[in-house]
């Protein structure tokens, strides 16, 4: 299996060099390190170049700013074809086996014909590698304890971009992700594979998941959780009219059965549109349905 390592950078010189060093310490080495920089004004091409001269990995800037997610679909479409991508971020640290624990899962699901794709859990840390969470899906709402499919999945993301690996299959759909959304490339990859393929995961932290001030994908100064701070949070949305619940996870679903819904099976097609009739509901429904889909599938029932 040859496995393209994609990383889209910008402005990351602080944490870069730490990453790029958790790749090529990898028991199972990449074919290829590509690094897609989104015209960074720090030392991060610097860096980059570095390991460029040392022939580790190769890496283009782009002419204009295309944003995190076309960032991501240029490194893909640099990727040699056919072979297997594991996206990067700039900010966090692989653990050394990430790559032949994904790569040996993936083995056992992997067909030609259809997006396949295994994904982990992450280590929440700070900036200073202080660990925060042992397990990131515990910390955004202890998504370990119900089972991950396509119905869970539509209310809520549970795959991280930089955990995953996936075949040539879904990497030639990474093209199709729009551009000029709210959800992240991640979001909507890992819909098309459990929409269309076969997907396992890993239920152990591969990645070292670095919360700081320039993260792109979570709050750096989002306090630790708690039952009473969030239902508090929740109903002061909802008394100022702020009733976003669901509201991105609706725009992705809109997109994708619109851009799909012709090559979906019958029950595909179901999951989609039983979630699409909960635009116009209220936000207590909203809650009520997702606590429902939860409970359904919750891990032990």
């Amino acid at each position: 299996m040859n496995i393209s390592v994609v990383i889209a950078t910008y402005n990351g010189q602080k944490y870069l060099e730490q990453q790029i060093e958790s790749i090529l310490r990898q028991t199972v080495t990449p074919d290829e390190i590509i690094v897609c920089d989104d015209c960074s004004t720090d030392g991060t091409a610097a860096i980059l170049e570095s390991y460029k001269q040392q022939e580790l990995l190769t890496y283009v800037v782009n002419n204009a700013q295309l944003g995190v997610i076309g960032n991501f679909k240029k490194g893909v479409a640099l990727a040699k074809a056919g072979n297997y991508i594991s996206l990067s971020d700039q900010d966090d640290e692989w653990m050394p086996d990430k790559l032949e624990k994904c790569a040996n899962l993936l083995k056992t699901i992997d067909s030609e014909r259809m997006p396949c794709m295994v994904y982990s859990d992450l280590m929440l840390v700070d900036k200073d590698d202080n660990i925060l969470n042992m397990s990131f899906w515990n910390e955004v709402g202890q998504q370990e304890k119900y089972q991950h499919n396509l119905q869970t999945l539509l209310f809520n993301q549970f795959v991280n971009g930089c955990t995953m690996l996936f075949n040539p299959a879904l990497a030639r759909m990474f093209s199709e992700i729009p551009n000029q959304v709210r959800f992240h490339h991640d979001d909507w990859i890992a819909v098309a594979a459990f929409a269309f393929g076969n997907v396992q995961r890993i239920d152990e932290p591969l990645v070292r998941y670095r919360k700081h001030d320039n993260n792109v994908t979570i709050e750096a100064d989002k306090k630790p959780r708690s039952r009473y701070r969030s239902i508090r949070e929740q109903l002061l949305k909802v008394v100022k009219g702020q009733d976003d619940f669901l509201a991105i996870r609706l725009e992705l679903a809109n997109l994708f059965y619109g851009e799909y819904a012709l090559k979906m099976t019958g029950e595909v097609k179901m999951y989609f549109e039983k979630f699409l009739s909960l635009q116009k509901r209220s936000y207590f429904f909203k809650k009520l349905a997702f606590r429902k889909m939860v409970m359904k599938f919750k891990i032990g029932n």
